[in-house]
Formats: structure tokens, sequence, C-alpha cells
């Protein structure tokens, strides 16, 4: 078992059935990215590159992405100058297609800096 199959097994069903499916969907959409704990949370890297990551909060779940100010979608949060997130706060919020195609234009702004 990896690191961050051990970080899913210390969350509540809920969180864990959340982290597993956006552990999916990530995988599936950036097949070559290398899944590691930095920061204690799931992290996702491509060519070496930090591109997404995944924090679980009490009440919900972070996918956030490294340079998401540069990312276009209403489901994005944030405020800084490069981090943005999407909140998931039931299974039923994650979008399968807006999230993969966020994953892919964000891997391709870290691997042409």
């Amino acid at each position: 078992m990896g690191e961050v199959d051990d970080y899913v097994k210390r969350l509540s069903p809920d969180m864990r059935k959340i982290t597993n499916r956006l552990r999916t969907i990530i995988k599936k959409a950036l097949p070559n990215s290398n899944e590691v704990i930095k920061w204690r949370n799931p992290t996702y890297l491509v060519d070496g590159e930090n591109v997404a990551w995944i924090i679980n909060y009490r009440d919900h779940t972070d996918l956030g992405f490294f340079k998401g100010a540069l990312l276009h979608s209403d489901l994005l949060e944030g405020t800084g100058k490069g981090l943005r997130h999407i909140k998931v706060y039931r299974y039923s919020d994650i979008k399968e297609k807006e999230f993969a195609r966020l994953l892919k234009e964000a891997a391709k702004l870290s691997t042409f800096d």
C-alpha cells in the first residue's frame, strides 16, 4: 500500500468515497501523473511539476489546482495569486467531465513553463 492509500484509509466513509472518485478521475485524466503526499495531502505531479491536490476538511473535499488562476470554470473558487479549488460537499457534486478538462488543462500549463 502506498502513502495515499494509507491517507485515504483514515478518512470517514463519505470522504473516502469522494476522495477515491477524485483519485480515479485524476488518474484517468492524467495517466502519467505521480500521486504523492505533499503538505500532508494527496498531490499530483506531471513531469515533476505540481498540478493538483486533494484536501479533506470536516464538511467537504477540495480538488485544487496550483495554477488554477489561469483556468476558466464557474466551479473554481479562490482569490489568491495562483491557486484555485473546487469544493465537493457530496459525491453528487463531482462533475467528472469538467474536472477532467480542468486537470488536463492544468497539466499543460505546468509542463510548458
